[in-house]
């Protein structure tokens, strides 16, 4: 059995309560909105099954900001919302706990990102079964001036790459094998621009398309910021 992903994760929208401009530490009402797809596809004696599902969740939450020296920063969050599938049942209550890291440096005409983060979620596993899962991240982004500008941007670009480890994430559903989702990589293009760019009252920091790949899903992801 193979399955494929397709997911817009995190379209970030939210709201700065409290910046960290003067203060040692920030808060943010957060409302993220992702979409997500999987294709099952199982090889059975009557030829080949191809299923593909879909969900859509909303999980607003609070995110606190802490500034570190040296460019550090912890962000500790907590969230709760809802999600639905197309695979049939209501909606769900999903959660989520964690903290994440990110570290900016510069090496020359070189941007260089680092994050990491580790939660424990109730989301979107298998599209109808939510699973309860712990994640731990680590990721990477490189990039340099391309030497041209959209209007009054600089624009900048490169690439990046993320691990993940999982524990407790089952992908499981009636009638076919469950799957135990142990690791997953992800490499891709990013780019972005000095301001950033705008679309009405969402940020687009950073914008990257990467392929994520590992023994069981394989598929597309799509940001529009930095996951950490």
């Amino acid at each position: 059995m193979g399955a494929r992903t397709l997911e817009l994760y995190r379209l970030p929208l939210g709201y700065t309560l409290r910046s960290t401009d003067g203060h040692r530490w920030g808060i943010s009402l957060t409302c993220p909105v992702s979409v997500s797809g999987l294709r099952v596809e199982r090889q059975t004696n009557a030829g080949n099954f191809v299923r593909s599902l879909a969900v859509v969740a909303i999980v607003p939450g609070v995110e606190f900001e802490i500034p570190l020296r040296d460019q550090i920063r912890l962000r500790p969050f907590v969230e709760a919302g809802i999600g639905k599938g197309t695979g049939g049942g209501g909606a769900q209550v999903l959660y989520g706990v964690g903290m994440s890291a990110r570290v900016d440096r510069t090496a020359g005409a070189v941007q260089l990102t680092f994050g990491g983060n580790a939660m424990r979620r109730r989301l979107a596993a298998d599209i109808q079964e939510y699973e309860a899962h712990s994640t731990f991240e680590a990721g990477l982004d490189s990039q340099i001036p391309l030497g041209f500008s959209l209007g009054h941007r600089a624009v900048r670009g490169g690439a990046y790459g993320i691990a993940r480890a999982f524990d407790g994430l089952h992908i499981s559903r009636p009638g076919l094998e469950p799957i135990d989702l142990d690791y997953q990589f992800e490499a891709g293009g990013s780019v972005s621009t000095t301001p950033e760019i705008r679309v009405w009252k969402i940020t687009l920091p950073w914008i990257a398309v990467g392929y994520q790949f590992g023994p069981v899903l394989t598929g597309v992801r799509i940001y529009t910021s930095f996951p950490f």
